[in-house]
């Protein structure tokens, strides 16, 4: 039986602004700066979540949920990613393996 093997590469960038909380991988971090975005710009949820969608081929996050959707301003990147993976879930796929590197 063959198996339907695929990769997903994810990746985020957003800029430091001041009054913002940082975020990253789901927990605050104490730092005096935050990431700009319209969600809460956690780049490693980002990074995995886009890795998710590239590997089903469902696009990316911002076709997912798009920063002029009222709906997700503010919104935690944690709740973004349970949906993604309810979809992983649905389509029958399997994370095996997730690698994220923080520069």
């Amino acid at each position: 039986m063959a198996v339907d093997f695929r990769i997903g590469h994810g990746f985020d960038v957003h800029r430091f602004k001041r009054g913002r909380k940082l975020i990253l991988g789901g927990v605050e971090m104490p730092y005096s700066l935050g990431l700009a975005g319209h969600s809460d710009a956690d780049v490693v949820l980002h990074a995995l979540i886009n890795a998710l969608l590239g590997a089903m081929g469902k696009g990316d996050i911002g076709s997912h949920f798009p920063d002029t959707d009222v709906r997700y301003k503010g919104i935690s990147s944690a709740l973004l990613l349970k949906q993604v993976l309810k979809m992983v879930d649905r389509e029958k796929f399997r994370l095996i393996n997730g690698d994220i590197t923080v520069i």
